[in-house]
């Protein structure tokens, strides 16, 4: 890493785990292209957190002009975070009011967890329904009360509400690998039909997240297939360091392991530990699905998180032209996704080549008829 990448990642871990690495000296132009670093990866409030925490190291040499465009940042995203909380409480007391049995994913459930939980960037509002009968009511529900909206894929509605993105979930997850997938559903399902209730409060509301244990794994499937099909997402490991910082002693840390085994997943999971050890300085007593002995070397993993350019799997559709033959929207975009498919495969095989196909199924999907 470059000094602009190791004072990011520095300053980004003042500002989420309160590490105290000292910051290198850096011009100006420097420091600039450190926000529009933290712009990208959406985490731009909690390395302005941890630049005001170390406000007094002589090497933290902004000038006023750039610590006006940070605080103005961190405002920003304050006052969303705070718009999405009253109309996140404000939705799960309509669906709660109509018995569906709403249950909170990532986004406002996860932020919850931060030192400054209004510093999370907001997403997108994922409702997970694990009953069919109630996820068909929520569904009727948004039709009628909702804009805009649309099946994004199987089992996943997705619609505006007094405007925020909504997503209703009738899986939490799903994986391309057909065995695989069967595993994890059948874990779900489970786990919530077995398992304590676990409840927030947001805006005042009593609001359903998933169980600790589960929470963890469904955090670790999330970056595993975002891994694969995007690159490696710092807000997600961060808040995979949240989870076992924060809540870790409710985890039970021996079924964590079984899933992981039932999944086939366990070198996503080194790579994932050792992401947290490299990058967020964890110790590998804290990562209890890692193998602390195993000898990791994540630098060309590290160097993608650095070089986004914008090659999403949406980025290398087919389109059909006048004539009758097919081409491709993005060359560069698929080699680079054939490179990061054999790049990763060994970290999780299985379930690798089946993203990969399909994907490019869904990318031929594309072209009309």
């Amino acid at each position: 890493m470059n000094v602009v990448e190791r004072n990011f990642i520095r300053l980004l871990r003042s500002g989420t785990f309160g590490d105290d690495t000292p910051i290198e000296p850096m011009s100006q132009w420097k420091w600039e292209r450190l926000y529009q670093m933290s712009l990208m990866h959406g985490v731009a409030a909690l390395v302005y957190d941890g630049i005001r925490l170390r406000n007094d190291e002589f090497f933290i040499n902004l000038t006023n002009e750039q610590r006006e465009k940070w605080r103005r940042t961190a405002d920003d995203t304050e006052e969303k975070s705070r718009q999405m909380n009253i109309l996140t409480a404000r939705l799960f007391e309509e669906l709660n009011h109509r018995s569906t049995r709403p249950i909170l994913l990532k986004g406002q459930a996860i932020a919850s967890l931060y030192n400054l939980p209004l510093h999370r960037t907001s997403g997108d509002c994922d409702i997970f329904f694990p009953l069919e009968p109630q996820g068909k009511k929520a569904d009727d529900w948004a039709k009628a009360n909702g804009e805009q909206y649309t099946m994004r894929e199987k089992g996943v509605m997705q619609y505006m509400w007094k405007g925020i993105k909504v997503e209703h979930h009738h899986r939490i997850l799903k994986l391309t690998n057909m065995f695989l997938n069967r595993n994890l559903q059948q874990i779900v399902n489970k786990e919530i039909r077995c398992c304590d209730s676990t409840y927030i409060y947001i805006d005042g509301t009593k609001i359903e997240t998933l169980p600790p244990t589960l929470n963890l794994l469904y955090t670790m499937v999330r970056i595993a297939k975002y891994i694969l099909n995007d690159g490696v997402s710092l807000k997600q490991i961060i808040e995979l360091g949240m989870i076992l910082r924060k809540i870790g002693d409710k985890v039970d840390f021996i079924k964590l392991q079984q899933w992981i085994d039932k999944l086939h997943m366990g070198g996503m999971a080194q790579l994932e530990g050792a992401l947290l050890t490299k990058l967020m300085n964890f110790s590998p007593d804290e990562i209890p699905f890692m193998q602390p002995d195993k000898n990791d070397d994540i630098s060309a993993v590290t160097r993608e998180i650095f070089n986004l350019k914008g090659n999403h799997t949406y980025d290398w559709y087919f389109t059909q032209g006048k004539n009758v033959f097919v081409r491709n929207t993005n060359k560069s975009a698929m080699m680079w996704h054939v490179n990061h498919s054999r790049r990763f495969f060994r970290y999780y095989p299985s379930e690798t080549v089946t993203n990969f196909f399909t994907a490019f199924a869904r990318s031929l999907s594309q072209i009309e008829e």
